[in-house]
């Protein structure tokens, strides 16, 4: 090798070895700076929670829970809780109890009810139809059941429990017969 070319390789190794340095030099950046964000990262920031109460299932109440308080404020909490007690079973109100049993009588008895009157009066009843029959019946209820409490209250009916009760689902039962009879009756008037 000559002269020249001992100068040129140096100069393109010496151009080499600047070029690494500046790689190395933008890696360490790189590096500190990926330390720097992971870091940061592991604090422990919350920065948005959200509660869907309606999606949780409640099976056992123990324990306690804390919202939007920390661990130095839970040394000033006093103790709400409740003393382990057995409820004794709660009968629902009278009203609740009659429109639960009369809507099971309309769900359960009531079909086969339309389908014996519609053959009675050869009327054809599609299960949508019915269905729809049903509902309303249903939804007439509560009011129904509420005018027959006022109606034994103002007819001075037994107050008891029991009779008021039996008053009652047997008016309703007998009125409900009596409208699909009717509807059916106007049902074929209105065919023709």
């Amino acid at each position: 090798m000559n002269g020249t070319d001992w100068m040129t390789y140096m100069y393109d190794l010496h151009g080499y070895v600047k070029e690494q340095d500046r790689k190395i030099q933008e890696l360490t950046q790189k590096l500190e700076q990926l330390e720097t964000n992971l870091n940061e990262q592991n604090t422990n920031r919350v920065e948005k929670i959200e509660y869907k109460f309606d999606q949780l299932k409640i099976e056992n109440l123990n324990g306690t829970l804390h919202i939007g308080m920390s661990p130095q404020d839970l040394n000033n909490v006093e103790d709400f809780s409740m003393p382990d007690q057995s409820l004794p079973p709660t009968t629902p109100p009278l009203k609740q109890q009659l429109v639960s049993e009369l809507s099971s009588f309309v769900q359960q008895e009531c079909p086969a009810l339309i389908r014996n009157l519609s053959e009675e009066y050869e009327r054809k009843i599609d299960k949508p139809y019915q269905n729809i029959l049903l509902q309303d019946v249903t939804k007439q209820l509560p009011s129904r059941v509420a005018f027959y409490e006022k109606k034994a209250a103002d007819e001075k009916i037994e107050s008891s429990d029991l009779a008021l009760h039996d008053y009652i689902a047997n008016n309703i039962k007998e009125e409900i017969h009596n409208s699909l009879i009717a509807y059916m009756q106007t049902f074929d008037k209105k065919e023709e």
